[in-house]
């Protein structure tokens, strides 16, 4: 006689997960399951506007002449990117997106009761990590300005605690940028500790590390194409670092990590830098000293930053997100408590940016527009 009992009706045994995954949190984000078609999207600090048409057209090429059922190949891409970092192919290591090299370190270097050092709030992803191989999190806050807590930063270093010190250069979500020197400093100061420097956004600012790696062996430089490249979608990151750190992060990376489809679209955004860079240059040259000063004018508290995006402190914070929503427009609500009442916001383009401004004004409260600081 067959069974005919729905398996899944039955209380399955509970299987034995580690204590430190039981206790994790899967990172949710506040717009996971939004809708977000047809809205102006500043709210998760991607590029607004599409792929090149010449990447595009590299992208439908490879497929049409090679598919994509064959494993991916790194030698080109390694070759590349180390051309364009200014060192040795056999100093990068391509991964899938820069979260993955995250993963990477966190668990070359990490485990449980180790310590992670970095200055707080930072990129979420970090903490979460370092949670997962049951590591602990020695987090040094930042200044109420938002400034890097530079003299905290040095001395819990040099408590000796630390099995990897982070930087995130420059951060996210505060856009907080970090002295070079400093990162010199720490990484001259703590010789056998890796120091990861995270410069997702080092397109635009130009300001690296790399070159340092030649006399400070244990910096481990984590890049993206997910924001100046507009590649989100395609998910490539990669490590910059000795070529000895290299040989031990790719033992724990898997050997197809990377699509192929990511690799001929990094390809071909390489070969038309010039194109990046003009963008670049008219987001930050233009576009952000224009919403800059949208914001000071009107006395609405902004943080500026360093990157591609900044913090907005609006006199009601809940309320001036939903507004622009119900207007098409999205930005991040901040969580972290020492940016309450904040939220960010990535830069569009020109289009996107009156559009936004336009929006705003709306908003402010009359007579005169004048915001009121929380």
């Amino acid at each position: 006689m067959t069974d005919t009992r729905d398996p899944s009706a039955a209380t399955p045994a509970p299987l034995r997960f580690p204590p430190r995954v039981r206790q994790a949190v899967a990172y949710q984000p506040d717009w996971a399951g939004q809708d977000r078609e047809g809205l102006i999207r500043l709210d998760r600090n991607e590029a607004t506007g599409p792929l090149s048409s010449a990447v595009a057209e590299a992208l439908t090429a490879h497929i049409q002449r090679y598919g994509v059922h064959g494993y991916p190949e790194y030698p080109k891409l390694a070759a590349a990117l180390g051309a364009y970092c200014g060192v040795s192919a056999e100093s990068i290591l391509p991964t899938n997106g820069s979260d993955q090299a995250i993963d990477l370190c966190a668990r070359a270097f990490l485990g449980p009761g180790a310590t992670m050092l970095v200055a707080r709030p930072e990129f979420v992803i970090f903490g979460h990590a370092a949670g997962l191989v049951g590591a602990d999190v020695l987090g040094v806050p930042y200044r109420p300005d938002l400034s890097f807590p530079y003299q905290e930063f040095r001395a819990a270093a040099a408590t000796g605690r630390a099995d990897l010190i982070v930087f995130i250069n420059p951060n996210n979500p505060t856009g907080t940028p970090v002295d070079v020197e400093f990162i010199a400093e720490i990484a001259a100061a703590h010789p056998q500790t890796p120091v990861v420097v995270d410069e997702a956004y080092v397109e635009f600012t130009g300001v690296t590390v790399v070159p340092l790696l030649a006399t400070h062996p244990n910096l481990v430089v984590l890049r993206t194409f997910s924001k100046a490249f507009a590649m989100a979608g395609l998910r490539l990151g990669y490590v910059v670092a000795h070529p000895d750190v290299v040989a031990e992060l790719v033992k724990i990376r898997n050997p197809f990590d990377v699509n192929a489809l990511a690799q001929v679209a990094a390809l071909a955004q390489l070969e038309r830098l010039d194109e990046m860079r003009a963008a670049v240059t008219e987001m930050m040259e233009r576009t952000k000293p224009a919403l800059v000063e949208f914001f000071t004018r009107h006395r609405v508290p902004v943080w500026p930053g360093a990157a591609n995006f900044l913090l907005v402190r609006p006199g009601d914070c809940d309320e001036t997100i939903r507004r622009l929503r119900e207007a098409g427009i999205l930005v991040r609500r901040m969580s972290a408590p020492a940016l309450a009442g904040m939220f960010r916001m990535n830069l569009g383009s020109p289009a996107e940016m009156d559009r936004f401004m336009d929006v705003y004004r709306t908003l402010l409260p009359a007579p005169g527009g004048v915001e009121v600081e929380q």
